[in-house]
């Protein structure tokens, strides 16, 4: 089955019945009654995780990162959708619920976490809490430390600094030795942990809390020489780095007189504006673009709501601040700075240690054979990401192996060992081409230096055109097996990191099947020259015909179900926005087709409602791991299909990514996907939460005298 130019759609069920589709005659456009508004869904997402932090069944060190994730999201959340979020018709409601949801994590920490934090031994004590040989203590810990990163920028009509994006910052009032006022910017140094480790009084009878008051500001999590003090500290015992800076602002300003201080902190927009420019120069293009961020305009400044209203002005006309975005709180929040606590070495408060599966055919011996003996599914981070990284060490060892082509999103912060590979076999002679996504928020620096580091080694380094964000995740190894050449693949819904694949669920498929090898060559061809459109008969791409190729599955499904079979669909994803999507669903809910949608993050389909949407389902998993797999399931007339990729149901992934889907052609493997995943989560009564019709999520609980089933505690525990 083609699209009508013929190009670029695979055959939607190959040796399968495929039915004459008989479309509805009435069609249900979504209009805005019937969708949810995407940054709505994303704030009821949020929820979700605060939800992780409260729920005491998850260990407590966990608990106090999911308000860090939080933190998190919520900065990104300013970062990136500020300017449409601002300009939405729902803005105010979503001002009030992006507060509450700072409100309510501040809560959850202070009224539940601190005190289970000190039943369970670490101590967080305020800085006015401390006896005068524990103030010494950490005071002395800030001289050494502290004193020579702090760096104070005074405010005036000659001077305008720049306030760095996120993080805490102090808003200092001081007089001088003529007796002047002025007002200073002091950056809280977020090269180093946020925690500093005291050694208890011993003449303390017990460890004291305060109350946390302001110390709910926060900083960037870097660590430095005080992040290292912790991981040593005999008695798990801190003060927040702000208030020690704080109650020692005389050493910052010596002679002079301390007014007052003030906690404030900034998000700046995260757009990056690239000049045209030659791809050659393009990685230095990338790189000066992003240190745009650090200037870009601010979309919100929280402040400590004791301010007055000459200090906020003062701050407002030195950085640029319409009056508009500054929100005056009774405490300046960072959740972020908690990921701070993940870190105390106290494995007792978490989770289990991972420790993934890998099963005898991947374990060991020769990749290259394995995968001839059949198709080979990883299901990350339960099965090990090992195997990718032995398949390229070996094709980089292995002189049969004529060239490798790959992928590169996003990857390991730190030493990349795929990356590491791929400079290997350049070095060694090998043909490698590697397409590098320098547009990947947040990423783009990283995957800047990657591309200059890869050029140099001999790698032949291409980017996706203009307009386009190359989103696949896929590698292409070609072997001379004799007279012969044979063709490797691997694709997963996840990224080329070993470290997101031990925290993100993904699937991956390594095969050398030849129509899909065929088809991944072509696209590769397609990325690095001049050519407009692959040609494809099995894996289904975007931007060419994805779209198409979507709509001809269900489609398909909502023709059978016109012919009395049983229509279902099972769709995995992160996000469903695609209007044309939604339509497309409500009418396969329409026509009988029961839809399952398993959804992490936003979705704006709104089920339930009677005649458009009573046969959909949606859930979402918020668990130990990021559900970040995509997978699609048709039933197509008991010809069952299973497709898996890195597309998401939204615009961007059909319209402007690269994007690939690929079906999974073993029928073992595709049973296992079906029923020993997919079904997994639509059972799970323990993690798994409902979407109903009013758009708010309630957790699915299990029947009176049934065991709950958390679908991510059976996939750790059912071996492979």
């Amino acid at each position: 089955m083609f699209d009508e130019s013929g190009r670029g759609l695979a055959s939607v069920s190959r040796g399968a019945r495929e039915p004459v589709v008989n479309r509805p005659t009435h069609k249900a456009r979504p209009d805005d009654s019937l969708l949810i508004d995407r940054d709505l869904s994303l704030i009821e997402f949020e929820r979700r995780v605060l939800e992780e932090a409260r729920d005491q069944r998850n260990p407590l060190l966990e608990r106090v990162k999911f308000l860090a994730i939080l933190g998190r999201n919520l900065d990104e959340f300013v970062m990136v959708r500020g300017n449409t979020w601002i300009a939405a018709p729902c803005a105010t409601r979503l001002t009030r619920a992006l507060h509450a949801l700072l409100r309510n994590g501040q809560r959850v920490f202070q009224r539940h976490l601190v005190p289970a934090l000190a039943e369970a031994g670490i101590h967080l004590v305020d800085y006015a809490a401390l006896a005068d040989d524990e103030r010494a203590d950490v005071d002395r810990r800030f001289t050494e430390a502290v004193l020579p990163l702090v760096a104070p920028v005074f405010c005036d009509t000659t001077h305008v600094p720049d306030a760095p994006n996120l993080g805490l910052n102090l808003a200092v009032v001081i007089h001088d030795e003529r007796h002047e006022a002025r007002l200073a910017l002091v950056r809280v140094p977020d090269q180093l942990s946020s925690l500093v480790p005291f050694t208890p009084s011993g003449t303390r009878p017990a460890m004291r809390r305060g109350p946390l008051g302001s110390a709910m500001t926060g900083l960037a999590m870097r660590r430095g020489p005080l992040g290292s003090a912790m991981t040593r500290c005999e008695h798990e015992a801190f003060v927040w780095l702000d208030q020690v800076l704080l109650a020692n602002l005389h050493r910052v300003f010596p002679g002079a007189r301390v007014e007052s201080a003030h906690l404030f902190r900034i998000v700046r927009d995260a757009d990056v504006v690239l000049a045209p420019t030659s791809a050659d120069e393009l990685p230095d293009r990338i790189i000066e673009a992003v240190r745009q961020r650090e200037t870009n305009p601010i979309m919100m400044m929280v402040i400590d709501g004791a301010a007055g209203a000459a200090v906020i002005d003062r701050l407002a006309q030195a950085l640029s601040i319409q009056p508009e975005t500054i929100v005056r709180a009774r405490a300046v929040l960072d959740l972020k700075r908690l990921w701070d606590f993940s870190r105390v070495p106290r494995p007792d408060l978490r989770y289990p240690a991972l420790v993934p599966h890998v099963p005898p055919r991947r374990a060991g011996g020769c990749m290259f054979a394995a995968i001839r003996t059949g198709d080979i599914l990883l299901h990350h981070p339960y099965e090990s990401f090992q195997p990718v990284v032995d398949l390229l060490r070996q094709a980089v060892d292995d002189p049969d192996v004529l060239s490798i082509s790959t992928t590169l999103y996003r990857t390991d912060r730190g030493e990349s060992p795929f990356v590491e590979a791929l400079l290997d076999a350049a070095r060694r002679g090998k043909q490698v081409c590697v397409i590098v996504e320098l547009t990947a928020r947040f990423d783009e620096r990283r995957n800047a230096e990657w591309a200059r580091a890869l050029k140099a080694a001999g790698v032949r380094v291409f980017h996706p055109s203009a307009g386009l964000k190359g989103h696949a995740k896929t590698t292409l190894i070609v072997r001379r097996e004799g007279d012969d050449t044979r063709r490797y693949v691997h694709m997963s819904t996840g990224n080329y990191s070993s470290f997101t694949s031990t925290v993100y669920t993904d699937l991956a498929l390594l095969t050398c099947d030849e129509a899909i090898a065929a088809d991944v060559a072509d696209l590769f061809e397609c990325m690095t020259s001049d050519r407009q459109t692959p040609i494809l008969r099995t894996v289904l791409a975007a931007p060419f015909a994805l779209r198409a190729g979507f709509t001809a599955l269900v489609e398909r499904e909502i023709a059978w179900a016109a012919r009395g079979e049983a229509g279902h669909i099972v769709l995995k994803m992160n996000a469903l926005v695609d209007r044309a999507k939604i339509e497309l669903l409500h009418r396969a809910s329409q026509a009988g087709v029961q839809v399952d949608l398993i959804v992490r993050g936003v979705c704006c389909l709104r089920p339930g409602v009677p005649g458009i949407s009573d046969r959909i389902r949606v859930r979402s998993i918020v668990g130990r791991f990021l559900e970040h797999s995509r997978a699609w399931y048709f039933r197509n007339g008991g010809t069952e299909e299973v497709f898996i990729g890195s597309a998401d149901l939204m615009p961007r992934n059909f319209d402007r990514r690269i994007e690939v889907v690929m079906p999974l052609k073993d029928r073992a493997l595709a049973h296992r996907v079906r029923y020993g995943i997919l079904g997994i989560y639509l059972a799970d009564t323990l993690s798994a939460r409902e979407l109903g019709s009013d758009g708010r999520y309630s957790r699915v609980a299990p029947r009176p005298g049934e065991p709950g089933v958390s679908s991510q505690r059976v996939l750790l525990d059912t071996p492979v």
